[in-house]
């Protein structure tokens, strides 16, 4: 434990990622609460621009957060929403969307990156520590 914390590479990728987490978790709560209630009862299972986007848009933010406590799990999962949000927007608007889906995603999939390095680092350190 005390290895984890005095690595400064480790640490500055824990918290650059906590700070990603925070800034997309709060957009997307103030998004929630000014267009919420006319965006979700309009979504459908038959479009990918639905409720397949927004439980991958849910899940990458799940991720970040979960990432807090646990760095490779939520870490992962932040990946993998961000790269399904992806998918789903250019299986609904096509191709030409795919910059800013992409654009979209960067901080989630960012910080998901900068969770799985700071993940990697402490479990290295450990394995360092344990020889």
């Amino acid at each position: 434990m005390a290895e984890r914390q005095t690595d400064g590479w480790a640490s500055a990728m824990r918290w650059g990622g906590r700070v990603l987490a925070l800034l997309t978790v709060g957009l997307f709560l103030l998004f929630l609460f000014q267009a919420g209630t006319k965006v979700l009862p309009a979504l459908t299972w038959t479009k990918p621009q639905g409720w397949p986007l927004a439980i991958a848009l849910a899940a990458a933010l799940a991720g970040v957060l979960a990432a807090w406590r646990w760095e490779m799990g939520g870490g992962l999962l932040a990946i993998a929403g961000s790269l399904a949000i992806v998918l789903f927007v250019v299986l609904g608007s096509g191709a030409g969307m795919l910059l800013p889906a992409l654009l979209f995603i960067a901080p989630l999939l960012l910080a998901g990156l900068l969770y799985l390095g700071c993940s990697a680092r402490c479990r290295a350190a450990a394995h360092r520590h344990e020889t």
